[in-house]
């Protein structure tokens, strides 16, 4: 009995050659001692399935379908560097040189708690459309660099309404676009912005706070 009909659905960022390799099944192969309990299980034990059915229709077809982990960010620690889903798994099966247009996000937790942070981000998004990493620190809050330069360093605590804030300082008195440095969320109710040292006056860095209303 060989398998002469394979149906594989699902697959969008895999070839069903990996899927049927992983199994041990090959078009026109044997399917005597076939186990599609085993076979599911196989497959869900692969970092980048996320659900898998498997059926076997006597005598010779073969129904697979999957679920695909979706690429959400790309994870470094350390040295290495792991393309992630919304809900932190690490997965091997996708190149992370292929996946140039993928957050970078870096620290120990920041795979857990980056969905989070960017269903968040996604609110503002003009601020979204700036952030090129995101910073886990001491896994208690987030530190944002921006593709001009700028480093923003969100608090412990609220962080979601210090996002808003820089949101509508930016909009408002275009905060980000006036040579600044960094911006310091850190201590409840102010804002720290650094002026970069090329346009301050002198040698040193410059620091303005603005209090909240």
């Amino acid at each position: 009995m060989a398998a002469e009909d394979i149906t594989i659905t699902g697959l969008s960022h895999h070839d069903p050659e990996a899927l049927l390799s992983a199994i041990g099944v090959a078009p026109g192969g044997s399917l005597i001692g076939f186990d599609a309990v085993r076979s599911k299980r196989i497959l869900e034990n692969l970092d980048w399935i996320e659900s898998a059915q498997v059926q076997r229709l006597f005598p010779n077809q073969l129904d697979i379908a999957v679920a695909e982990r979706q690429p959400f960010a790309i994870w470094q620690r350390g040295q290495s560097y792991y393309v992630i889903d919304k809900t932190g798994v690490a997965m091997s099966g996708f190149p992370v040189g292929k996946m140039v247009r993928l957050p970078l996000i870096t620290g120990e937790g920041a795979n857990v708690a980056a969905a989070e942070l960017f269903n968040h981000l996604e609110a503002t998004p003009d601020l979204l459309l700036q952030v090129k990493a995101a910073a886990r620190v001491g896994d208690r809050r987030w530190t944002l660099y921006l593709d001009s330069g700028v480093t923003v360093m969100l608090p412990e605590k609220d962080w979601e309404q210090a996002i808003a804030l820089v949101d509508d300082l930016n909009r408002e008195q275009r905060l980000l676009s006036k040579g600044i440095k960094s911006v310091d969320l850190r201590v409840p109710g102010r804002v720290v912005a650094s002026v970069a040292e090329n346009k301050a006056d002198d040698a040193n860095v410059k620091k303005a706070a603005v209090k909240r209303n």
